[in-house]
């Protein structure tokens, strides 16, 4: 297992690296299919579960919602979003006749998908069209993968507090720390790089997001163990070997970029 955790991550760390560097329409395209890998596991959890939400529609959204969000007219992404939030209510309506045990809930739980999974695809795909957006990119961005590795190795060695053991057995207040310090380094070390290339960063807004992204991400992780603990679920999917599915590698990084996102807008730029 920890071989093929490796060899993934190792390709996961290159294919995204490559893909952030390319930018445009490379990087646009290649957010929109994960997005849409992982709004398909969003659903096939829930249709596991009995339930029949809106597969294909929300792969669909996700993906498109992304490649609008590269217009950089933040209006035309939010009418995306609403026009995907109408046709999917409007999918179920059509459906109804054909599955009115669980049609309320059905919506609801498309819905949910939207928001989880589409919504924050936009700031993702916003951040990487930013003055300097790929330094940016990395600043947010890498602190939330980093700090998931931090946060794995500082609790194998030191975990001992759990912080929500029927949740999420194995995660610690000491891992949860861990996670903190690797993001908070992480985030200085991309913003020293982009100091090093000329951007208009100061290693200290690689400090603050890197914090940011280390305090608030994890509760993605764990908002998306709620769904997985509803049906009993071990991962999301089995798309990448030793670390489950697409939606349990970018869930801290779906909060990243809302968090990174606003903050750069906000205050830094």
């Amino acid at each position: 297992m920890l071989v093929k955790r490796t060899i993934s991550a190792v390709v996961i760390i290159i294919f995204c690296a490559l893909v952030v560097w390319a930018g445009g329409w490379v990087f646009t395209v290649g957010l929109g299919l994960i997005l849409a890998s992982a709004a398909w596991e969003y659903a096939h959890m829930f249709t596991q579960g009995g339930f029949a939400p809106a597969k294909r529609p929300l792969m669909a959204a996700a993906f498109l919602i992304a490649v609008v969000a590269h217009q950089q007219d933040p209006h035309l992404a939010l009418g995306a979003f609403g026009l995907a939030f109408m046709l999917i209510s409007a999918y179920h309506v059509l459906t109804y006749p054909a599955r009115a045990r669980t049609a309320g809930i059905d919506l609801a739980i498309s819905l949910g998908g939207l928001v989880f999974i589409a919504f924050p695809g936009i700031a993702i795909a916003s951040l990487r069209q930013l003055p300097d957006g790929l330094y940016w990119t990395l600043i947010v961005l890498a602190p939330a993968g980093i700090s998931d590795i931090g946060a794995f190795l500082t609790g194998s060695a030191f975990g001992r507090k759990k912080i929500s053991p029927q949740l999420s057995p194995k995660k610690t207040l000491e891992g949860y720390f861990g996670g903190i310090l690797s993001a908070i380094l992480t985030g200085w070390a991309m913003a020293a790089l982009a100091v090093g290339a000329g951007a208009s960063i100061s290693a200290w807004h690689g400090v603050l997001i890197g914090a940011l992204v280390g305090v608030f991400c994890p509760l993605g992780d764990l908002a998306k163990s709620l769904f997985k603990r509803q049906f009993n679920l071990k991962d999301t999917g089995d798309l990448i070997p030793g670390h489950g599915g697409m939606l349990d590698r970018i869930d801290t990084a779906l909060w990243a970029g809302m968090i990174g996102y606003h903050v750069i807008i906000a205050l830094l730029i």
